[in-house]
């Protein structure tokens, strides 16, 4: 898949089922093959392999702020990158990928962001936090940010319980508007949970315009494709490591780069 296809200083993908399990940063494979899974995706797209930084996740919302690749190529501890040159990228089954990037960099703001956004970052404030960094790095968000929002798990296969570690999590924030009764089985009642409308919510009260906000999120637990066979890796649905998708974004022009002070 392809996001923001309108802003040519930028590509931004996520992988599919259908080009292999991609593992994450502390995740190559017994051999290495999910590593040689990722370094054949990204050749497939012009992104150089050895100009990649992978985001350790944790499911919170720290940011990292990266101008080169770091010796091991990876950056622990962090649901969100910032890039002033690399590629940033990771790996994701469930949770959301969102997109970032100034709508117009001929001011000299030549970068872009990713961010892992799953039900704890949202819960986390993963959004906010990475607007907010933007922000304080000169980008606009209400004039000059375009956001896009891939795949993740949505409302019609991510049910709660009625507790505290559930659906009281959402109710006590303020998102009961994104809350749906979903019955109950032998342990008690469920309820169905729009992450996505959270976040796009969350997006919108940062003052990023509406129009700006690219969807392309179908659910990574029930999607097919045309032929029948399951279009995404799902973490709740097959529980098996390493089966993720990546989500990368890289800068298309670097020439104004090296002069841009962080």
């Amino acid at each position: 898949m392809q996001f923001l296809m309108h802003l040519p200083h930028v590509t931004a993908r996520l992988s599919e089922r259908v080009d292999g399990p991609m593992g994450s940063s502390t995740n190559p494979g017994d051999e290495g093959e999910l590593a040689a899974n990722r370094v054949r995706y990204l050749e497939r797209y012009r992104i150089p392999p050895g100009e990649i930084v992978m985001a350790g996740l944790v499911h919170g919302s720290d940011i990292a702020v990266v101008s080169e690749v770091p010796p091991d190529g990876r950056v622990p501890d962090r649901d969100g990158v910032i890039t002033f040159g690399p590629a940033a990228a990771f790996g994701v089954a469930d949770c959301f990928s969102v997109f970032l990037v100034p709508l117009d960099p001929s001011d000299g703001r030549m970068l872009a962001a990713i961010a892992h956004a799953g039900w704890r970052g949202i819960l986390n404030g993963i959004a906010r936090a990475m607007v907010e960094t933007l922000s304080a790095r000169g980008v606009d968000p209400r004039q000059n940010l375009g956001v896009a929002i891939g795949p993740g798990i949505r409302e019609c296969c991510f049910t709660v319980r009625d507790d505290e570690r559930g659906v009281r999590q959402y109710v006590d924030r303020g998102y009961v508007a994104f809350v749906k009764d979903a019955g109950e089985d032998e342990r008690g009642k469920l309820f169905r949970v729009d992450l996505l409308g959270i976040l796009r919510s969350q997006l919108s009260d940062l003052g990023i315009p509406e129009t700006e906000i690219e969807i392309q999120a179908p659910c990574t637990s029930c999607t097919t494709t045309k032929s029948g066979n399951l279009r995404f890796f799902s973490w709740r649905r097959d529980r098996v490591k390493g089966n993720n998708m990546l989500a990368v974004i890289h800068l298309n022009q670097r020439d104004r780069i090296e002069s841009y002070r962080l």
